[in-house]
């Protein structure tokens, strides 16, 4: 079976989204026998920790800071037949190798909800109003299944169709949205209410979920600096946040943590 990894590493002026690549591609290898991963980058890059690197012969987000633009292309750039799409700002923690039993037998599956450090459900955030007053589902485009499929393709379609016409979407469709551009979480909650609007389709696996980093998410006020307040840390290739140890694949927001981590490893 043809499986891998991709996500998207386009740097910006503040990070640079190829280098967290090296560390998320390395914790994928270390931990997993099935571990082909592609990015899609903007400029050429070589290294061995890449078994495909896509460079965009358009980039859509060329003029934006927050570049979020291109990632409707996840099926046409995936050169696998079973694709899992992350971000680059994240990190594996064990092995997800006996995922892919459960998720080739579906066209796709998606992250629905993430989970704390105390790896709590979290289906109410503050960052999610939008996702509320419009009644989307509460889905992440940063864990998400996909094979090569109709049904895939017509979901990145009304994704591609979303993004080029936010405008209009943002004016029209959704219900008070401020958002002057188009965020991938949106996007892809919008276009899997188009295609699936009673969610008779929805898989929802317990497993398939993230640790999300965020403040709000983890319940520490933004008077106390996240990282310090939870202490990541490293012992072996054990990481542990707020003293719970992380099971599941960590998504952090802060993009300093990999130094962080680097210094307190035990």
């Amino acid at each position: 079976m043809d499986r891998g990894y991709m996500w998207f590493a386009l740097n910006n002026s503040t990070t640079d989204y190829v280098e967290l690549s090296r560390t998320l591609a390395g914790s994928i290898k270390r931990f997993n026998k099935h571990n082909k991963v592609c990015i899609v980058t903007s400029e050429p890059v070589e290294d061995e920790l890449f078994d495909h690197v896509k460079v965009l012969k358009t980039d859509a987000s060329a003029n934006e800071e927050w570049k979020l633009s291109n990632e409707y292309k996840a099926f046409n750039l995936s050169p696998f037949t079973h694709t899992i799409k992350l971000e680059a700002d994240m990190i594996f923690t064990q092995s997800t190798d006996w995922w892919w039993n459960y998720l080739w037998q579906h066209d796709q599956v998606f992250s629905y909800h993430c989970r704390n450090y105390q790896d709590h459900v979290i289906e109410d955030s503050q960052y999610r109003k939008l996702f509320a007053r419009n009644e989307l589902p509460d889905v992440y485009n940063g864990l998400h299944y996909f094979r090569r499929s109709m049904k895939a393709k017509q979901f990145y379609d009304l994704c591609e169709t979303i993004t080029k016409d936010w405008q209009t979407v943002k004016d029209k469709i959704l219900i008070n949205c401020h958002d002057e551009q188009p965020t991938t979480d949106v996007v892809y909650a919008l276009a899997n209410k188009l295609q699936d609007p009673l969610q008779l389709d929805k898989v929802d696996y317990e497993w398939f979920k993230f640790m999300h980093n965020k403040s709000h998410i983890n319940n520490v006020d933004t008077a106390f600096d996240n990282d310090n307040y939870l202490y990541p840390l490293k012992v072996a290739d054990t990481l542990y946040m707020g003293g719970y140890k992380q099971d599941r694949i960590v998504h952090y927001h802060n993009k300093e943590l990999i130094g962080d981590l680097d210094a307190r490893i035990f």
